[in-house]
Parts: structure tokens; C-alpha cells; sequence
């Protein structure tokens, strides 16, 4: 018997199993990517979630400060930091006097 010798009618087989193999490495590279978007999915739906609450618990504190509770606590900042609220009472006076000039 003689050896078989690959003719051309081997040759479209083995460029079939190139190409499988190589859709093979394509759909793996795929779906690493797409566990890989998965996550990261994950991660920034938590971070919404975080950020969602803080806020509105930040509102909410907002919504039950009375207007005593806020010139308190800005008495206690200028207190704190006399040159901080100077410059910001002198910004604020100036933003009226360019918005309110005849």
C-alpha cells in the first residue's frame, strides 16, 4: 500500500480547521471582554448606588436645616476662619454691586 499524499481536496479541510481554530481564539477573546465589561458594569452600578444615597441623604439634611441653623453655622465658620469669610463676604459684595449696577 502506498502512503497517502494530501491533494487538494485536503488542503479547503485543513484551512477549515485554521479558521475554526482561529474563530475559536476570536470568541474567547470575546468573551473575555465581555466578563471583563460585566464587571466593570457592576462596579459602576454600585458606585451609582453609593453616590444615589449620599445624595439624597444630603438633600434631606438640606431640606431640615432651618435658616437659624445655617447663620449658626456660618457665624461658627467666620469664627473658625476670619480671612476665609472676609474674602467671601468681599466676592459676594462685588458679584451684588456688578449685578445690581445701574
Amino acid at each position: 500500500m502506498a502512503k497517502k499524499t494530501p491533494s487538494n481536496e485536503d488542503a479547503p479541510e485543513a484551512a477549515s480547521c485554521e479558521t475554526a481554530a482561529e474563530e475559536s481564539a476570536k470568541v474567547d477573546a470575546a468573551a473575555r471582554a465581555v466578563a471583563c465589561a460585566e464587571a466593570e458594569l457592576a462596579k459602576a452600578r454600585a458606585l451609582y448606588d453609593k453616590v444615589r444615597d449620599e445624595a439624597a441623604e444630603r438633600i434631606k439634611a438640606a431640606r431640615e436645616t432651618t435658616v437659624g441653623e445655617l447663620i449658626d453655622c456660618t457665624t461658627e465658620t467666620v469664627k473658625k476662619y476670619p480671612l476665609a469669610g472676609l474674602t467671601v463676604a468681599a466676592l459676594f459684595g462685588l458679584f451684588l454691586g456688578r449685578l445690581f449696577r445701574r
